[in-house]
């Protein structure tokens, strides 16, 4: 089962997510304050999952971590807004503060329903319309490049690497994200 894991500098600013996530009904497996305590945590839990973190964490800069933890874990960065020219930098979906609850449960439920869904199911909602490929995956891309402050070569990247890593088609992998 894949859980949420927030990863933030502030213990009271990372339980306030956490509670966000709680009252939408998703399950929290556990909040760090630290890189060695997430990468810690997500070596002890290796199902997978999303970690919503501060580009910075007590002991290192967060943006290194992905590369650290691996693919089993999809990362959503909380960005300042001092730092917001920082997040054209960062290859992973990122959230200008001040947080929208909306946004960051939408991002969430996005990257866990690209976990879970089955290409099966994906396969018959392809099958079932005509559908142009190349303009729901120019949809997606803009749905993350207005939610996630992501550039469109970013979009782009995420989409094609959460395809590779699922083993999934674009348009599979960009109907998720419509859907979320």
């Amino acid at each position: 089962m894949s859980s949420i894991v927030v990863a933030n500098s502030n213990p009271d600013f990372a339980r306030k997510i956490a509670s966000v996530f709680h009252a939408n009904g998703l399950y929290v497996g556990g909040i760090c304050v630290s890189g060695a305590q997430l990468i810690d945590f997500t070596r002890k839990h290796y199902h997978g999952g999303v970690v919503v973190s501060s580009v910075k964490l007590k002991d290192m800069p967060a943006v290194n971590l992905p590369r650290v933890i691996g693919p089993g874990y999809d990362f959503v960065f909380v960005v300042n807004p001092q730092f917001a020219g920082m997040s054209e930098s960062i290859e992973y979906a990122s959230l200008l503060m001040p947080l929208n609850r909306m946004d960051l449960i939408a991002t969430v439920n996005m990257f866990l329903s690209l976990s879970e869904e089955t290409p099966a199911s994906i396969e018959k909602k392809i099958a079932a319309g005509t559908l142009d490929d190349k303009q729901i995956i120019r949809q997606a891309k803009n749905l993350l490049i207005s939610r996630n402050n992501l550039t469109e070569p970013q979009a782009h990247r995420l989409i094609q690497k959460k395809s590779m890593d699922t083993g999934k088609k674009m348009i599979e992998t960009a109907m998720i994200i419509l859907r979320s």
